[in-house]
């Protein structure tokens, strides 16, 4: 399976608690709809999900787990990773990175780019301890947030092409605002029964 995700707005390098839950908000209202469109996922729209418990960087679930999808909560969110571990599940990430400043000038505009693209990875993944969302509060118990990842460590492979973003500044945004287009392929690491349909 693979699929295309878009973020438009701030990335910035070495980015807070707040910048990284701003832009998984923006990638969950994305993955909520490709629950709703694809089969293969719809699966993680149910309210029947097993609950997963975090210990350190992976989450253990109930054995014998009869679903694909599951839940963690953490500091009254559920989290919903479509990508995860138990199932043996990871992806490779192919990213345009648009931007405004022309080829030499991300530094001085927008940080370096390894470190903006460490804060989006983190913003991809479900956080690992309620530190993660220090001043962040639910809208209402329990809510639930689509990730794209388990954790970061999921991702196989990263490509990355940066091109100039010829678009003028609009109202409420920053020159150092970029727009990211991720084509997502999903794909099974488990050796004997290749990729699971995905």
């Amino acid at each position: 399976m693979d699929f295309m995700l878009r973020y438009r707005g701030p990335l910035p390098a070495n980015g807070s608690i707040k910048d990284k839950h701003s832009i998984r908000m923006i990638i969950h209202r994305q993955l909520g709809e490709l629950c709703n469109r694809e089969k293969l996922v719809e699966e993680a729209n149910r309210n029947d999900l097993p609950e997963g418990t975090l210990k350190g960087r992976r989450v253990e679930i109930p054995r014998p787990m009869k679903m694909l999808f599951f839940y963690v909560p953490i500091a009254g969110f559920s989290f919903v990773p479509i990508i995860h571990r138990p199932h043996e599940l990871s992806c490779t990430l192919e990213v345009l990175f648009l931007r405004r400043e022309k080829p030499g000038d991300i530094i001085r505009n927008g940080g370096d780019l390894d470190n903006r693209l460490k804060t989006l990875f983190d913003a991809l993944r479900m956080p690992l301890d309620e530190t993660e969302l220090k001043g962040i509060c639910p809208s209402k118990p329990n809510e639930r947030v689509y990730c794209l990842l388990e954790d970061d460590s999921l991702i196989t492979k990263v490509s990355v092409s940066t091109h100039q973003l010829l678009e003028p500044v609009e109202e409420g945004e920053e020159e150092s605002d970029i727009e990211l287009i991720m084509h997502v392929t999903v794909q099974s690491t488990y050796p004997m029964i290749g990729n699971l349909g995905f």
